[in-house]
Parts: structure tokens; sequence; C-alpha cells
């Protein structure tokens, strides 16, 4: 990373200081804490954070001396860290770059207290508790479903696990002897959380799945504007994903079909995509939020697919290249189950396959997260625009929209943006984009940034703020230059910065 770059770093990811804090470290060793407990980062000390100004340090090795010495008397265990003089427009500032892990979790210990923190978007924050107990098992390289219960093997039953294996897998499941092996018992017979998510009887409380069927394209009050509403509890994760893929199937006007061995997929939602989410739903969700469930919704024109508890690492989905996201398991014990019994794939190949699921149609699957939801929107394939007309309209936009399906997604950031908002939006008769395009044109801009700042413009619209690393991964330039273009796109009244690092654009009245 150049020191310029250093000014530009993801918000989750930095801290700026104008200076050391000495009185009250707490101000900046809580971003300490809270990068080793989530997903690493950087505190800047000689930049000012608002208005992002460089102001220097006059003696930068001291700064160093004493960072590293609060640290080490202030943050437990000590976390792996590097720290460097750097050079930013001229003048010595400090980079204190925090690693994540291993051994979670950091705490802040002085002052009478003894407190972790966790990294949420730009602010670095007390963990909750639920946090907390998740960094303890991580760092006890323990897993909530790993862990045993107050339940015993005999008060509970695994009919349908054995059934399954020998219906999926042709071979037999020997309790006495798999159940141990699989971590779904203890040698001491106690069944762990993973062996209650999986028994017939569903213990745990908050594994269950509310579906529902709404009317139109807005969700309402229950009685008036369902259609369709099911809760299903007190069973198997197994009989969960079932019973989901038939509310779906069954609230579909196009549903997916079973000729001989293969199933028909001139469907609504492609089976394939709709396995996957589910799958990803009941395995990768957070058990340990208490009073949570997962959500099936359904609406003419999508299917939204809710789960508790954000991305393992703390970052944020929409942020990071979909076709490169980590494989990374919060429940290891059940995710191996469903592994064999070839109900997921442990290659973390799924994304992908959702994605290449929609080639045909110009919508596409939209990816959400945050610190305590994850949540997926599968357009309907029977109202979506076919990908051809798509491309025919795009080119009588001047060529402004990709020219493949997949280019729309392959190695870009995806925005929070919903379905329904973009169906809302057909293409043919976009004239927000038409305006937002003509307004473009007015400019001397090469014809290639003008096509970059549509696409830029298409997924953002005026509604979703973003930072100078999405511009540079669709324009395909450095860091340094996707600044220079933000600044010309300032300039001329298209973007504004809304606080320092994030952009959006500007609405004419």
């Amino acid at each position: 990373m150049t020191s310029q770059n250093i000014l530009y770093i993801e918000a989750s990811k930095a801290d700026y200081k104008e200076q050391l804090e000495e009185k009250k470290p707490r101000s900046w060793l809580k971003s300490v804490s809270a990068f080793a407990n989530t997903h690493g980062g950087h505190l800047i000390f000689g930049v000012k954070n608002e208005p992002r100004t460089v102001v220097g340090l006059a003696d930068p090795q001291a700064v160093i001396s004493k960072a590293t010495e609060l640290i080490k008397a202030r943050i437990d265990p000590a976390p792996r860290y590097m720290v460097q003089v750097v050079e930013i427009e001229g003048k010595a500032c400090v980079d204190l770059e925090v690693q994540n892990g291993p051994a979670y979790p950091y705490y802040y210990a002085a002052d009478g207290v003894r407190v972790a923190y966790v990294r949420h978007g730009d602010q670095s924050v007390e963990a909750t508790a639920r946090e907390l107990n998740e960094l303890i098992l991580k760092g006890m390289n323990q897993t909530f479903d790993a862990l045993p219960s107050p339940y015993r093997v005999g008060d509970v039953s695994f009919t349908l696990l054995a059934a399954t294996f020998k219906n999926l897998r042709h071979e037999e499941f020997d309790l006495a002897k798999e159940l141990p092996s699989a971590g779904l018992v203890t040698l001491d017979g106690q069944v762990t959380n993973g062996g209650l998510l999986l028994c017939d009887q569903g213990v745990l409380r908050q594994s269950r799945v509310f579906c529902t069927r709404w009317k139109g394209n807005c969700k309402g009050n229950i009685d008036e504007d369902a259609l369709d509403d099911k809760e299903f509890q007190g069973t198997s994760l197994i009989t969960l994903l079932q019973n989901a893929e038939d509310f779906i199937r069954n609230n579909s006007k196009n549903p997916w079909s079973i000729r001989g061995m293969r199933r028909e997929e001139r469907s609504d939602y492609p089976y394939k995509a709709v396995r996957e989410v589910l799958v990803n739903a009941l395995i990768h969700r957070d058990y340990q939020i208490l009073g949570s469930e997962i959500h099936v919704d359904i609406f003419d024109d999508r299917l939204e697919i809710f789960s508790p508890g954000g991305m393992m690492n703390g970052q944020r989905i929409q942020d990071m290249d979909l076709h490169h996201i980590p494989s990374m398991r919060r429940n290891q014990v059940i995710s191996d189950v469903f592994s064999r019994l070839d109900l997921m794939e442990r290659r973390g190949s799924g994304i992908d396959r959702i994605l290449n699921s929609y080639a045909e149609v110009a919508q596409k699957p939209a990816f959400y997260s945050d610190s305590d939801i994850f949540l997926v929107t599968l357009p309907n394939r029977s109202v979506a625009e076919p990908a051809q007309i798509a491309m025919k309209v795009a080119t009588s936009l001047g060529n402004v929209a990709s020219s493949t399906p997949e280019v729309a997604t392959s190695g870009t950031k995806v925005a929070s943006v919903s379905f329904r908002e973009e169906t809302e939006r057909p293409l043919d008769e976009d004239m927000e984009m038409l305006d937002f395009q003509n307004r473009l044109k007015a400019t001397n801009f090469s014809s290639k940034t003008i096509q970059n700042t549509l696409e830029l413009f298409k997924r953002y619209r005026y509604q979703y703020p973003f930072h100078s690393i999405n511009v540079a991964e669709l324009y395909h330039v450095k860091t340094s230059r996707a600044n220079a273009i933000i600044r010309d796109l300032k300039t001329r009244g298209f973007v504004e910065e809304i606080k320092y690092g994030a952009y959006q654009f500007i609405k004419l009245p």
C-alpha cells in the first residue's frame, strides 16, 4: 500500500488521529482491540479525520515508542501489529497496522475495566454479550454447534438423519459410531448443539423458519396482506430445509418440476439457487441470536431469504468481490454433516452457482449483510427482463451497460440495492438513466469514462453511497486515479462527499 492510498482505506478498516492521545489512550486503543477482534485495520497518526487533512507529527519515533508501550500495557492479550513511519504529502506520519486474531478476544484492560471492542462499519464499539461469546469460541477454536448441551443421547433421536444418509448416500448410519464421529454427541454421551439442530425433535427454539407469500411487492399485515403463511419449527434442519423448499415451490406460479431424474428449470426461481441460499441460511446463521429465525418472503417479483448473523469476518458482503468470498463456516459440525449428505459444497462456490443460474435474465441476485443479518434477494425469472433484451437496450443507450450478463457482477462489489427498486425501473423506460446519460454527454468526458460512470450510476443511483475503491475496481484503475475521477465528478456537480471517503450522486432539482 502506498502512502497516498493510506488516506483512502475503507472506513471499516481505518481510523485517523491527528495525534497520539496519551492522557486518554482508550480513545484509540479501543480501535486496536476492535481491529484485532474483527478483520484487522490501520490507525494513522498525523492525519486529521474531519475534514481529512494531513498535519504530520513532530516526533514520529516518540509516537511509535509510546503507542507500543500503551498497547503492551493495556491490550490483553498482546495483538499482532506492525508500526512504521510513513510520509504522506511530504509529512511524517505513523501507520499502526493491527492484524486480527488468533488469540480472541482482545480486551482493553485498564482504568478498572476489561472490555472487548469490535468494528461496526467505521465505529469501534463495545462487543455485545453474543459477540463476546462468539469471540471466546473463536479463541478456543470452537464453534457454537460443537458445544455440549444439557441433553443426553437418550433424550433425543436421529431417525431422519440415519434415513437421509441411507437415501442420499446409500450407506448405513451407525448411530453409536457416527454420532460421536460427526460431533453430534460427545464421547461421554452429551448431545452437542449441532446434535440438537439435527435431531428429530429440533430442540433449539431459535431453529425455525417463517415463510410468507405476500400480495404484490410489499410486506403488510399478515392477516390482510399474506396469501400464505407458515411457521416451521420443532424438527431437524433437514426437515426445515424441505419445508422451506416446498413452501417456495407451492407459492410459485411456475414451480420447478421433476421429470424422471431431472428438475426442469423453467421456473420462477432456479432450484439450485433456492437450495443454495436456504442451506447457507440454515448452516451459517448465528444460533446464538435468541428470539430470531430465518425468514422466507415471497413477493410477485422476488424472493427474499433473511438469516440472523452477518459475515464471519465482520465485513459486509456488498463491499466484497462476489467471486472471491472466503469460505468461512460459523457452525462447523452441521456444515460437515450437510457436506457429507451432498447438500452443500465444501469449495465455497455457492455464490457463483447462484449468479450463474441467472445468466439468462438481466436482473441478478442481490446480497446484503451487516453485523446482525444476511439477506439474499432472488429475482423472479418469470417477470425479469431477458438478458438479450437488456443488451439491446444498453446498445440503444450508447452501450452504457455491460455487453454480457456476467460483466455486471464479475469482479465488482454489488451494492445493497433491492431487486424491487431495480424492477420498478425497466431499462427501456428508465428516464433517470437517460437524463443522467445526457448530462454526461454534455461534458468533454471520453466515451470510456462516460460508459464507466453510467455503470457506476446504474449500481448506486441517487440512493446509495460508494467509495474510491468501488470506482477503482469498476474503472479498472488505481486508487489514485479513482480519486482524481471522483474529484472531477465533484467539480462538475455529479457527486458530493457525504462524509470523508463516501460519495453519492447528486440529483438535479
